[in-house]
């Protein structure tokens, strides 16, 4: 046993939690709304989500997510890291490849206005 709790955990990114609305576009090469998800955690590399059906690790996937309180939509593409089974529902984590900088930039500033003190105090450490 490593002696590491989950709390312990460290990431390069800070996640923060969040419930935003998302449909996911393109799913391995199926085009259109394939289903709709729930982003559950944000961070400047990837997000969580909620669905209601199974994928394949290592999937390509595009999403459009909305923040619907500034009237706010964006779209991403990403690689599915990992996933697991949670509440009856599937898990993903998105590894974020393609997503314009200055939207998600407004998303994190929104979700927590104090990602950017942070992200500057973690370049003054290195």
């Amino acid at each position: 046993m490593s002696g590491k709790g989950k709390d312990e955990e460290k990431r390069e990114f800070v996640r923060f939690d969040c419930v935003l609305p998302a449909e996911i576009k393109e799913l391995k090469g199926k085009k259109n709304l394939i289903g709709r998800a729930t982003v559950k955690d944000f961070s400047n590399i990837g997000v969580k989500l909620t669905i209601n059906f199974n994928l394949d690790p290592k999937s390509r996937m595009d999403l459009k997510v909305y923040l619907p309180e500034k009237k706010l939509t964006t779209s991403l593409s990403g690689e599915i890291t990992w996933s697991k089974f949670a509440d009856k529902k599937l898990e993903i984590g998105l590894k974020i490849r393609e997503m314009d900088k200055k939207l998600k930039k407004e998303i994190l500033e929104w979700i927590s206005p104090g990602w950017i003190e942070h992200k500057e105090e973690k370049k003054k450490k290195k």
